[in-house]
């Protein structure tokens, strides 16, 4: 009798040391208590999968979140799936969506959404985009290929979605001629269809040409940016040659509309020390040619609905 009372006894102690764990854990900072999916809208190689791996990369070497991180790929409907399926889970603290101007613009003007769908967790960066031509293309320069299209030429443009095809309705409009837009779902998918020759240019992000311009095989025709960009893409702006058309987008982060406020707090505060790393600023932010834009999940969010503002008007 006197063993059963001291085991029961040594059980209320150990349920009561677990209890006042667990209790202590719940009135911490919340943190990921399991792995966390983190959902991209398109395909592997392109600006948002570069743009993902390095902040997951970042995450896992700087200590900054130890639960592992699975990056899932959902391109189907141009990305709208992936962009539903997040907006719809409920209390879901653990998973994370990439998000760009690129992903807004359809979500607004196609699929009838807006950002009340999801919450907005940090801007990482602000990208432009290059249009660029095989190193063979029997244009020299965009000048040479502006003479081609007011001659007759016929043009097949090669890009992703939204913010790329934005670019080339722009193109359509100000300078005019026998244009064609070849959608991809990702740049890298753009990308070798230029190599591949189906296409005679490619609107692309500097970070998913990188190699490609590096290396010779591309050449770098124009910048949609207000300024040129740096080498190796060095080229004149839409701007310079007297056209009106400049696109800047923004890169960022964000989670479903019902995502606890706890753990909103905590992704911003993962994202902000991201990028504050050197790892990000260097390998990143300078390798790619982005413009360093840091903004946490409040600002980001006043950020992101000026977009939306502008997309529905």
């Amino acid at each position: 009798m006197k063993k059963l009372l001291t085991v029961l006894l040594m059980v209320a102690l150990t349920a009561g040391v677990v209890f006042a764990e667990g209790q202590q854990e719940a009135e911490g900072p919340w943190s990921p208590t399991k792995g966390v999916e983190w959902v991209v809208t398109s395909s592997a190689g392109g600006g948002s999968s570069i743009f993902t791996q390095n902040i997951v990369e970042i995450m896992k070497n700087e200590g900054i979140v130890e639960k592992n991180i699975i990056i899932n790929y959902k391109t189907d409907g141009g990305g709208a799936v992936g962009r539903r399926a997040v907006s719809m889970m409920k209390n879901e603290a653990h998973t994370l969506l990439t998000f760009n101007s690129g992903d807004l613009q359809p979500l607004v003007t196609r699929e009838g959404g807006d950002l009340d769908g999801l919450t907005p967790l940090a801007v990482m960066a602000l990208d432009g985009q290059i249009i660029l031509a095989n190193y063979d293309s029997p244009y020299a320069d965009m000048e040479a290929l502006i003479a081609g299209l007011k001659g007759g030429d016929r043009i097949i443009v090669g890009g992703s979605k939204s913010d790329d095809e934005a670019i080339y309705n722009a193109m359509k409009s100000e300078i005019g001629g026998n244009m064609e837009y070849l959608r991809s779902d990702s740049t890298g998918e753009a990308l070798t269809q230029l190599l591949g020759g189906h296409v005679d240019i490619a609107i692309a992000k500097p970070a998913a040409s990188f190699d490609l311009v590096s290396s010779g095989e591309l050449r770098p025709m124009v910048s949609a940016g207000a300024t040129r960009f740096a080498d190796p893409f060095d080229a004149p702006t839409f701007g310079e040659l007297g056209y009106d058309i400049e696109f800047q987008i923004y890169r960022g982060v964000v989670g479903p509309a019902d995502m606890p406020e706890e753990a909103v707090a905590y992704w911003s505060d993962a994202l902000a020390k991201v990028a504050a790393t050197s790892a990000w600023k260097e390998n990143y932010i300078n390798k790619f040619l982005l413009v360093d834009h840091h903004l946490g999940a409040e600002d980001a969010k006043a950020y992101m609905q000026k977009f939306e503002d502008m997309y529905t008007k």
